[in-house]
């Protein structure tokens, strides 16, 4: 007899399937991976949204060869982490999974079209890079090259890298180091690009690893920690490696045989092969920058064994002297471009026998295209200060980038029919000059900037020249007028109002260097010299007065005889610089007007850019040298000579 189940039970027993049966779809449909597993973005520009599906919002997106860590697929879609740390989905469509890392053992390695040595050379990689692999053919690897999208390269030619589990939270070492593959590196506060930069490593750097995260690598650097990516650099399991030969040469002491005191040379060429520029001249200070063996630097000034330095890029910094030796030929003043030696930036290989090369010419761009006839070359000039090279015969070349140091916001090379084209933006008013190929079918262009007048202070370059401070025959300093009251020394107010009137020029967008920040071995020949080799827009000498009892109030000084045609040239500009700040000078500092007067001063008659000398105050006088020991009154003597620099350039 068949017996019936009461409905209940039935009930119970269907609600039960339909449960399994949910569990079953979502253990096929969620597929949680390994954190480590990252993808390549192959569309140009990919939303990435809040779930996995067309219709959820968008919430950020991603360019053509970033890199995502996939932490989930669903369906057709990834959930990945960003560079900046947000976590969304995107489609598959767009993502290309990594399958592992390579990185590049050959000396000089060719990449190609296809899986074999009879396809057609894309590229070529170096040895140390490290390579993200996509699929794999024949022994041979399909890789992501920034730039020219995909290639291949013979798997015998590369090593596979150990990723790190990305599990790992410990702080202690991991018992392994990296080594860096790059010329130079951020190291970051966190495993992201959007993380706070704390320093920066060079080339074949090897540091401990304490910890990685997201493909991203904690390392310790001297008394520091922060963070690489994994990208740019080579893990090497065991023990840390002593790797003593590549750390920043600047750790070992200044030998006996290093450069005595008060021997300055106008420009240096360095000789470590990876060394720290730092913010002061101390192992301690914050590291600015780094250059490399054979850089060149202008010497700003010395202390100790330090030299305080301007890189090519324009930036700043201290450099231990024992590190560099003197730039031959340069005599007393800062170099010209001429006595720099030049540097390959980027190197774009065209199509065979054929390429598209930038150089660092001293600072300058400097472009050089080998393998076709002048006939072949066509140089097109379009807005927003483009240059269009188009240069005869079939390429497949793609690439796009920038080098902010030289000054070209955008690089982009692609075919056109049966052009191949390099689109160059600059961000100045460039004049190219083109020489005639030579017989290697290697033709130079020139880039020049030039000038061209705009309103205010953003992009102007402003030297200015705290007064005094020069390093004696004894040893000591200049300290140039002392107050009768309270034994102010001018050097020190000098540069003190100096600092303020740097940071608030360059809160309003202009560049500023200091011709010292303490004390220098410059004469006041060179400090002028320093405006003049920078091409400065102003050179501004800061001063306090001393004089008679009973004299008192500020004044500017200005230089400009007529019967000098250079100097005499430049009068009525160097008359009006003068007016400006003395009138934004006595309403700031409130102090009589003595006005603008014309005097010999060496640093006003060296200068071929217009120059003024400000006399602040007199520490002469009781009631100016009281208000001269105040730090609020140093601030209202520096706003006045910048409002007055403001009013020049508007």
């Amino acid at each position: 007899m068949n017996r019936i189940k009461p409905r209940s039970l039935q009930s119970q027993h269907l609600h039960k399937f339909c449960l399994l049966s949910l569990v079953l779809i979502l253990l096929f449909v969620a597929v949680p991976v390994m954190a480590e597993n990252e993808g390549v973005v192959k569309g140009s520009i990919v939303n990435i949204r809040e779930g996995p599906g067309l219709s959820y919002k968008a919430t950020t997106q991603v360019e053509i060869g970033q890199v995502l860590t996939i932490l989930e697929e669903k369906g057709n879609w990834f959930k990945v982490s960003v560079p900046s740390g947000q976590v969304g989905w995107i489609s598959q469509d767009y993502l290309q999974k990594i399958s592992k890392k390579v990185v590049v053992s050959g000396t000089k390695v060719n990449l190609r079209k296809g899986p074999g040595t009879n396809y057609q050379q894309v590229g070529e990689v170096k040895a140390g890079q490290t390579l993200s692999v996509l699929a794999e053919q024949s022994n041979w690897y399909k890789v992501w090259i920034a730039g020219s999208n995909e290639a291949w390269i013979a798997s015998w030619l590369v090593t596979v890298q150990n990723s790190p589990s990305s599990n790992s939270s410990d702080n202690a070492s991991t018992g392994g180091y990296v080594q860096v593959s790059t010329n130079v590196l951020n190291v970051r506060s966190g495993p992201g690009t959007g993380s706070a930069l704390v320093t920066k490593i060079g080339l074949n750097e090897q540091h401990p690893v304490l910890e990685t995260k997201n493909g991203w690598y904690k390392i310790k650097v001297k008394n520091m920690e922060g963070w690489v990516s994994g990208e740019y650099v080579k893990f090497i399991p065991g023990t840390t490696g002593s790797g003593a030969n590549n750390q920043p040469v600047e750790n070992s002491q200044p030998p006996a045989s290093s450069q005595p005191t008060g021997q300055v040379p106008s420009a240096v060429i360095v000789t470590g092969n990876v060394v720290n520029i730092r913010q002061w001249n101390s192992l301690d200070a914050p590291v600015v920058d780094q250059v490399d063996s054979g850089d060149a630097l202008t010497v700003l000034g010395s202390q100790g064994d330090w030299y305080q330095v301007r890189l090519l890029n324009g930036k700043t910094g201290w450099v231990a002297n024992w590190l560099t030796n003197p730039l031959e030929g340069t005599g007393t003043l800062p170099p010209s471009r001429d006595t720099i030696p030049k540097k390959d930036v980027l190197m774009i290989p065209i199509a065979e026998g054929k390429s598209f090369t930038v150089i660092d010419n001293g600072g300058r761009p400097e472009l050089l295209l080998k393998g076709w006839t002048k006939s072949q070359i066509v140089v097109k000039k379009q807005a927003n200060d483009t240059i269009l090279l188009e240069l005869q015969g079939q390429s497949t070349r793609k690439y796009e980038g920038q080098i902010d140091r030289l000054g070209i916001s955008k690089i982009k090379v692609y075919p056109q029919g049966s052009k191949a084209c390099v689109e160059l933006v600059f961000n100045f008013v460039s004049h190219l000059k083109i020489g005639d190929p030579n017989a290697a079918k290697e033709t130079t262009i020139q880039v020049e900037a030039l000038p061209i007048q705009t309103r205010g202070l953003r992009g102007k370059t402003i030297v200015l020249d705290p007064g005094h401070a020069s390093i004696q025959a004894g040893g000591g300093l200049d300290p140039g007028a002392i107050g009768h009251r309270l034994g102010l020394y001018e050097k020190d107010v000098n540069l003190s109002i100096a600092l303020k009137v740097k940071e608030l020029l360059e809160d309003r967008g202009a560049w500023v260097l200091l011709t010292h920040t303490g004390s220098t071995n410059l004469t006041l020949a060179q400090r002028a010299g320093i405006a003049n080799s920078l091409k400065a827009d102003i050179f501004v000498s800061i001063h306090a007065n001393s004089g008679k009892a009973g004299i008192a109030g500020h004044s500017t000084y200005y230089y400009a005889p007529l019967w000098s045609g250079s100097l005499g040239s430049q009068r009525y500009e160097r008359q009006k610089l003068a007016t400006l700040v003395q009138r934004e000078l006595v309403k700031s500092g409130g102090r009589r007007d003595i006005g603008i007067l014309e005097d010999n001063f060496a640093v006003l008659r060296e200068t071929q850019v217009p120059s003024i000398l400000v006399e602040t105050a007199f520490l002469s006088d009781r009631t100016e040298e009281a208000l001269l020991a105040q730090d609020w009154y140093r601030q209202k003597l520096a706003e006045g000579i910048t409002n007055g620099i403001e009013a020049y350039f508007n």
